[in-house]
């Protein structure tokens, strides 16, 4: 699942707009009393009220002003409240992610502590369940060797997890025949002479000169290999 970025101020620049409001904050609050705060006057009279200095619309005028002055700091504040808000739920995140990377630390740390051969009859257990199976890096043995450096040394050196194999003929014709011939080779060199039950896919009468030669050093060495070759079947591709 794509994990949502959210951009939020850097922890040095809140504490610097925190610390601008702060300084800008520190006024003497106007004495808000007028002789209109404590006067009884019935409402007809409103519009016929004066101050010596001041109306009352100037009052209101002057209220509004410090009122807007008031509203301009308070949103600030604000802004800056939202964004030590936002630091504080990436504290909490930050320690969740740091107690579940501490928890799979010590699964890992149990892991290495197992004996080899703990480890090996596990792996064999995580084989496919069918005679021969494609490489691939999604299922075992190949999987295996992607977790960790303890679990690929152990992988590469169990030979019984690279005797079976099943190879694709047509794959002769690829231009990265190179990489795949080396796939190949590297999978039947790990098996360190165990006898191979291997299955060649066919799908044309001069397809299988190339595996042969790849697979001819191997048969030689296991009498017991069992090869298997199915041309001219439909084409068909398992992952």
């Amino acid at each position: 699942m794509q994990r949502q970025t959210v951009d939020f101020p850097l922890l040095s620049d809140v504490i610097d707009a925190l610390q601008n409001i702060l300084a800008r904050s520190q006024v003497i609050m106007p004495d808000l009393e007028t002789p209109y705060s404590r006067a009884k006057f019935s409402p007809a009279n409103h519009s016929a009220i004066e101050l010596k200095d001041h109306s009352i619309g100037a009052i209101i005028t002057e209220r509004q002003q410090q009122l807007d002055a008031v509203l301009y700091k308070v949103s600030g504040l604000e802004t800056v409240m939202d964004s030590i808000n936002n630091i504080y739920r990436y504290l909490i995140e930050k320690d969740k992610i740091t107690q579940s990377t501490n928890l799979h630390k010590k699964l890992v740390l149990a892991l290495w502590r197992l004996p080899t051969e703990v480890i090996s009859q596990k792996f064999v257990h995580c084989l496919p369940k069918h005679h021969t199976w494609w490489p691939s890096s999604k299922l075992a043995p190949m999987l295996l060797t992607r977790i960790c450096r303890r679990w690929r040394e152990v992988a590469v050196r169990l030979p019984i997890l690279w005797c079976r194999l099943r190879l694709d003929a047509e794959g002769v014709h690829d231009r990265q025949w190179q990489l795949i011939a080396f796939c190949y080779d590297s999978w039947l060199r790990r098996s360190r002479g165990l006898p191979l039950s291997l299955e060649v896919w066919c799908y044309a009468d001069n397809s299988t000169t190339k595996l042969r030669s790849l697979i001819q050093p191997y048969s030689a060495l296991h009498q017991s290999n069992l090869v298997f070759f199915y041309p001219f079947l439909p084409r068909r591709r398992q992952t």
